[in-house]
């Protein structure tokens, strides 16, 4: 007997290396000199360049090369997702950094259309990003959540990026290294008058 199985609302995640590794950490290297990193009090989880969100390092601060490479990466992962490639902006940007005993809660990034991360220093065993399964009630089947749904583990390396969908919800595990990880973050929105 035959049998169909589709694999219905997939989540796709976008993982690649940057190309213009060299220059991109020059540029955040310049940035992070200019920070002041400061921890949230409400998580208490790691510091960040900005605990309020205000700030956009990516528009603020010159990187050029991090945005064409970043450019690059979008129309890939927009080409692989058959979407019509449109005007985007940066509307969030910001570094992390992660000592030992940081960690990063559970979260999403809203609304976003897009979010990410790039790596610009790692161990690579100072606290994996980890994808929690984005299907709600899937726990409540023993079926599908051992063989479909565990938790998703992508350990860091320096000039790796991820993009996902804004609403995925992740977190990044404790490190417990002498290191100290740096990661740039940034959410992205699509033009909407075009649909």
């Amino acid at each position: 007997m035959k049998y169909d199985i589709e694999d219905l609302y997939p989540t796709p995640v976008y993982f690649s290396r940057a190309h213009n590794l060299d220059f991109i950490q020059d540029e955040i290297k310049l940035s992070i000199e200019k920070t002041e990193f400061q921890i949230n009090e409400e998580w208490n989880s790691h510091y960040l360049s900005d605990i309020n969100f205000k700030q956009n390092i990516l528009m603020d601060n010159p990187f050029e090369y991090f945005l064409m490479e970043l450019d690059y990466h979008i129309r890939q992962y927009a080409a692989e997702l058959n979407f019509t490639m449109r005007n985007y902006r940066v509307v969030e940007s910001w570094i992390s950094m992660f000592q030992k005993g940081n960690y990063g809660h559970i979260h999403s990034h809203g609304t976003s259309d897009l979010s990410g991360v790039y790596y610009y220093q790692t161990n690579e065993k100072d606290g994996n990003l980890f994808f929690e399964c984005p299907v709600p009630n899937i726990p409540s089947s023993i079926i599908m959540y051992e063989s479909n749904c565990r938790r998703w583990i992508s350990p860091p390396s320096v000039g790796k990026i991820i993009l996902f969908p804004g609403w995925l919800k992740h977190g990044i595990e404790t490190n417990t290294t002498d290191d100290t990880r740096i990661s740039l973050s940034f959410n992205i929105d699509f033009d909407r008058s075009m649909t």
